[in-house]
């Protein structure tokens, strides 16, 4: 006898979190390497380097830093009736929903959502993720935030009830 087939997890980041962690940083960083070999041509050379291109190159290195540090903690987000499961592309993690603390979304910069985690996994206890469909982000928050919001009251709604039943249970009953 077989057992049943586990439920497939329901994908809900973005199909290019791969281009956005990996892709895009790296460009920036190219850009800025680039960059900085021409100033050094130019230095080598002893001609006068315009200030336009200081500004340039430590704008994007900036830039690079900065898109560096939010975009490198993207995670690729799935979730079945139980539980997410929450990939940093590499290695997967499964954390059930009762041990999640909040749901919210991020306001400047990218309107990822974050999962804000009641136990450090080895991912840490802050999850980001770009969701599949973006929505203006000063009008309302992404449906996908509710829908995690209502998973998470539910099961911990259930764990809350198992322990309640726990306790008015009489000792040495099943």
């Amino acid at each position: 006898m077989q057992a049943p087939p586990r439920p497939r997890p329901h994908v809900i980041s973005a199909g290019h979190t791969w281009f956005l962690k990996w892709g895009l940083p790296g460009f920036f960083l190219v850009e800025w390497l680039w960059w900085m070999v021409q100033w050094a041509r130019m230095h080598r050379l002893h001609v006068a380097i315009p200030p336009a291109l200081v500004v340039y190159i430590v704008g994007s290195a900036t830039l690079a830093l900065w898109i560096g540090w939010s975009f490198l903690r993207l995670k690729r987000v799935a979730y079945t009736a139980t539980a997410l499961h929450i990939s940093n592309l590499r290695r997967e993690i499964v954390v059930p929903f009762a041990d999640v603390a909040s749901v919210g979304r991020t306001i400047v910069g990218m309107n990822a959502i974050v999962i804000q985690l009641a136990r450090d996994t080895e991912f840490g206890q802050r999850i980001t993720f770009i969701p599949k469909r973006m929505f203006h982000p000063f009008v309302w928050t992404h449906p996908i935030v509710d829908r995690l919001r209502d998973a998470v009251a539910a099961a911990k709604g259930q764990a809350v009830s198992r322990l309640a039943g726990d306790r008015l249970r009489a000792p040495g009953t099943p």
